[in-house]
Formats: structure tokens, sequence, C-alpha cells
């Protein structure tokens, strides 16, 4: 199927003339929404159909296609028909030039309707969102639309609609957002029949279709934008645009997410089934994500209480996650269940727990989870979904991100979603534990608080977790005065607090290091920390001298020697991981850490690991 997106621009408007040629940051507000509306991805061609000598010039100018178009008309769908009319082309959609911040997100669900079920039926989708405010629903210059109840459009109006005749009635008022995806043979019909009058009285071209028997299916897209028809308007998109450009993840104020109920104790684990029971869906199953550790243990597993068509795979953690495996899981679940499943449930270390959450955030986003590797790439809230650590230190039952390694790097699902929705701390969990294994997850919390205490973006926020956190690990890795009880339960602590210092601040030097180590050579994250920690005196010399003590008191062998035989090939990837972590080295080492990490110095770094 081939989708283009059509930008009509006319130079004259009414209520601001010229306002598509208007400088937004730096380039004209109609190269502003052609460059959004290219960088989405959705289209096989993006064109601007102008009737303007100006437009055509700057968009052409700007690397980008333009039409021009022929004829005078009463409307963006009446412009862009001439200009497809001899086009090979299956859905066209219409992008409003005056939206320079038109989101992928809204592209896509107005597009996603041509998949569904009724497709066949349907002649152009289009957008809606809830309005709730009696002023914007009154306001003539706010399309509103009523809907049937498989969302296909009944009326637009510029009155309120339906008109609340009795005030006691609970009524969902929705405002039409001017996006449209139309098959072409509905445009085209368009083009060709004459307007009626009652489009003609209320001046809204959705109004022809339907007096033609068109079918228009609506999507509900919630995505704020801003729509530029008055300077006042341009005054706002030019201060979000440089909002925009000065976010990054050392902002000012950091409002990330906490998980939002956990529960601590020994035993606790036993209560999972009456937490999950309320999120239980009829027909829906509850996906449980175990380490394979526990795959002989019939006693655990009993203690899950599995129900109805619930679905338990065990994992090995043998090797870091990675993307394939999140969407191998997460395509086996579709294909399996007919119905979403009703939560994640995962059970297990730090690999486990961020696959678990992946899983959760790809069941609702679409794509490839490689494709979400970065900060706040997610835009759609997972299912519901429980974390269970049954390895203190990662703190990964806490944080805003899910690691992974992908085809092209090793990075974090960082977003507002990721967190659990709930966690479930039961130090009895943790026994058993090898040894080794127990050492290196708990230098990951030690290394956790190192790195957010030593750094740049540190707030007292961040602080208060973090120094709890290190003085936990100094109890437990230092001192000889805690019962094995104590320490699981202080080591669980120390965990939480120290992701929970992370979340508000950041990771630094040892970590950046570390996922360059996994890229490429598969090393586990816990263990990569503590080969790459061992020699970084330089970045935090007091706190090596300490990682150093604990080593010797715990009777742990750091492996030496891993990169002693990299080729050249594999060092080069391997300082292109690392240097590719900006916000890890930004906290690290400053504004000018570029200076410092230089690909000599992580070269000589890693020569000696």
């Amino acid at each position: 199927m081939k989708i283009i997106a059509m930008i009509p621009a006319r130079y004259g408007a009414s209520r601001f003339p010229g306002k598509l040629m208007q400088d937004l940051g730096g380039k004209p507000v109609i190269v502003r929404t052609y460059e959004a509306a290219k960088e989405t991805e959705l289209f096989d061609e993006v064109y601007v159909v102008t009737d303007s000598d100006i437009i055509f010039k700057v968009i052409e100018e700007s690397g980008g296609k333009a039409i021009m178009s022929k004829k005078e008309h009463d409307c963006g769908s009446d412009r862009i028909a001439e200009a497809v009319e001899n086009m090979d082309v299956d859905i066209v959609v219409n992008v409003q030039g005056d939206e320079p911040f038109t989101s992928k997100s809204g592209l896509e669900q107005v597009l996603s309707v041509f998949n569904g079920a009724d497709a066949e039926k349907i002649d152009l989708a289009s957008l809606m969102t809830e309005i709730n405010d009696w002023k914007e629903i009154s306001d003539p210059n706010a399309v509103k639309v009523i809907v049937d109840k498989d969302n296909f459009a009944l009326y637009f109006s510029r009155s309120p609609i339906p008109y609340p005749r009795d005030k006691n009635v609970a009524v969902q008022y929705y405002k039409h957002k001017g996006i449209y995806a139309f098959r072409k043979n509905a445009l085209m019909d368009f083009y060709r029949l004459p307007m009626r009058s009652t489009e003609a009285a209320e001046k809204i071209e959705c109004i022809r279709y339907l007096e033609y028997g068109k079918n228009i299916k609506m999507a509900i897209s919630n995505t704020q934008g801003i729509e530029i028809d008055t300077p006042e308007d341009l005054v706002r998109a030019n201060k979000v645009l440089k909002e925009t450009k000065n976010v990054s993840v050392n902002n000012k104020y950091r409002n990330f997410p906490m998980v939002p109920k956990v529960v601590f104790g020994s035993g606790s684990f036993d209560q999972l089934t009456s937490i999950i029971s309320p999120e239980r869906k009829d027909k829906a199953p509850f996906i449980f994500i175990v380490d394979d550790v526990f795959k002989n243990n019939q006693e655990f597993i009993n203690r899950m209480n599995l129900r109805f068509n619930d679905k338990l795979l065990f994992v090995s953690t043998a090797q870091e996650p990675k993307t394939e495996q999140v969407d191998s899981i997460v395509k086996n679940i579709k294909a399996e269940f007919t119905y979403a499943p009703s939560g994640i449930i995962g059970i297990g270390g730090g690999s486990i727990l961020d696959l678990a959450k992946a899983v959760s955030l790809m069941l609702t986003n679409k794509g490839s989870a490689a494709d979400y590797q970065g900060w706040d790439l997610i835009k759609n809230k997972g299912i519901y979904h429980v974390g269970i650590p049954t390895i203190s230190g990662t703190g990964a039952e806490v944080s805003r991100t899910a690691i992974l390694t992908g085809p092209e790097k090793k990075l974090g699902l960082n977003s507002d979603f990721t967190p659990y929705d709930q966690v479930i701390l039961d130090p009895e969990l943790t026994v058993g534990v090898p040894k080794n294994q127990w050492f290196y997850t708990g230098m990951d919390c030690y290394i956790h608080c190192v790195e957010s205490l030593n750094g740049t973006f540190l707030n007292e926020f961040s602080k208060s977790y973090g120094e709890k956190a290190y003085d936990l690990c100094m109890q437990i890795f230092l001192e000889d005065n805690l019962t094995e009880q104590e320490s699981r339960e202080k080591l669980m602590m120390a965990s939480w607090h120290g992701g929970m210092s992370i979340a508000y601040s950041q990771v630094g030097v040892a970590h950046a290091m570390s996922y360059g180590l996994s890229y490429v050579l598969g090393t586990k994250h816990g263990i990569g920390n503590c080969i790459v920690f061992d020699y970084l005196d330089e970045f935090y010399p007091e706190d090596v001298k300490i990682f150093k003590k604990m080593k010797k008191i715990h009777n742990i062998e750091i492996p030496q020697g891993i990169c002693s035989n990299l080729t050249e090939s594999q060092m080069e990837s391997m300082i292109d991981i690392a240097l590719s972590l900006v916000p890890l080295w930004e906290n690290a080492l400053g504004d000018d850490w570029e200076a410092i990490a230089t690909r000599d110095k992580l070269r000589n770094l890693y020569l000696k690991m």
C-alpha cells in the first residue's frame, strides 16, 4: 500500500497572512512542518502543494518536494486532489501546514484504522481529541464531532454537539483535529462533487463526505499540538521549540514517576495472588517471565498460583536481554492469545526485570524494541506489570529504564512508562544466590551510589537516596556484624535506594564503559561494572580503594585480560558504544566531558582490563 503525505500551503490567510513563512526557530513554519512529516518515516513521499511561488521556492531550497497548484481552491482537500489526480497512490494523508509539531503518534493513529477489521468500509480517517472546557466546546473555531459506537463520524459542527439539554447526562465532547487520511478514490469523488448547503453553512469540508454517503472513521488522540493561526500562536510555538531544544536528561526539575505500590517483608511473595487479582481481566492471562534457575523448583512454581490460561515463561539469563528477544516474546504472546494480557509478572534478577518491563511496553507500542532504545521514545503506557527481584543490587525493580542490547547499541528503554506498577520485595527470595553473583550485583548498587553522588546531575533528592544506599553497602560489604537475614534485607533496601538515586540523577563512567564490554563481548552487566570500576582510580579514587578492599574481604577474583585479544574493529565498536552514552558522560564529567573522555583514554583503559 503506497502512502504519501500532502501538505496544502496557501500563502494568504485571513487571520494571519503569510503565517507559513513566519520564522519558527530559524526556519519558516512550512519548512518545520515538512521536516516533521518527513521525520516520521511513515510515508513513501512527502509533498507541499501550494499556490505560492514563495512557499514553492523555500521548500525546494530546503531540499523538499513541492507541487505548484494550478487553480484557486476553496479548501485544502481540493488542492491535494488536483495534485494527486495522476499519481499512483492508495492513501493520501493531509497534514496541516500550520501544525509544525505534528506528531508521529497522531499520524500513526490515523493510519492504523486502515489495518482494522472494518478497514474496507473506511473512505477516510481523521483524528479527534477529548475536550472538557465549555469555553472550547462552545467556541465556533473548534469543530466538534459526534461518532457512533464504532467511532464512525455522524456529524461535524461548530456548535456544541450533542446539545446538553439534560445537564445530568454525562457527555464526552470531541474536537476534530485537522489530519486526514483519504483513500484516493474518495478524495477524487470529493473533488468532483459539488458543495451542498450544509457544508457551505458550517464551512466544514468533512460534511461533504457525509452528505454523499462516505464513511469517516475517527481515531482518538489526546496529543496536544500547536496550530499557528495568530501571531500569539507563533510566539508560543517559538517558546515551545526553544524549551524542547533545551530539554536534556539533565533538566533542572526532573518530573519522573516512582513505583506507585510496593510491599516489603519476608514471605510477602505469597501476597502476589491477592495483589494482582483486581487487575485480572476476563479471558486475559497473566504472563509470568521467570529466571530459569527456578525451572525445577516446583514448590516455588506452586507459590505463583497460576490460574486459567496464565502462561509461565522460563528465560535464561546466560546472556543480557536483547531487543530481538523482546520482539520474539511479544510476537508469540500476540499469536497465542486473543486478548491482551492482564499483566506481565517479572521474577528474577536485573535481566529478567528489564525484560519484563520491555515486554509490557512493546505490547502497546508498535515496531521493534530497538526503535525505542533511548530517552523518552515510548509514547504509549505499557500493560500492568509487576516486578519481583530475586537478586538484590541492580535497582531494576525501581528504575525507569529497561536495558537491552540491540543490533546497533546497548541502551535502555528509558521512559515515564517503564517503572513497575507494583513491586514485591521479599528478602527470602534471595536465599541461595551464589557468592560471586551476590557480590557482582551488590557492587552494581555500590557503583550506582558512587556515580550518582559524584555526578554533576546530583540534587538533594537523589543525594538522600544515594547516601542511604552507600551507607548500607558499607555495612553489608565492609562490616562483619550482620546476620544473613539482616544482610539480605539491607541489600534489598540498598538496591531500591540506589535505583532511586540514579533515577533522579544518572550513572557515569563505569556504566558507560561496561555497556561497551557487554555489547562487544557479551559480558554480564554486574561483572562488567566490576571489571571496569577496578581501573577507574582517576575518576573515583577513594571509592575504588574501598571497592578493592571489599574484593579482598570477600575473596572475589575479578576476571583479567578480557580485552587483550580484541580486534581493531571490536575495540573501535566498544569505544563507539561507550561514547554514545552522552548523558552518562555529562553526569560524570560535566559539559566538557569530550575533552577528558577521549578515544585514546578509553582505549588505554580497555587494554588494562
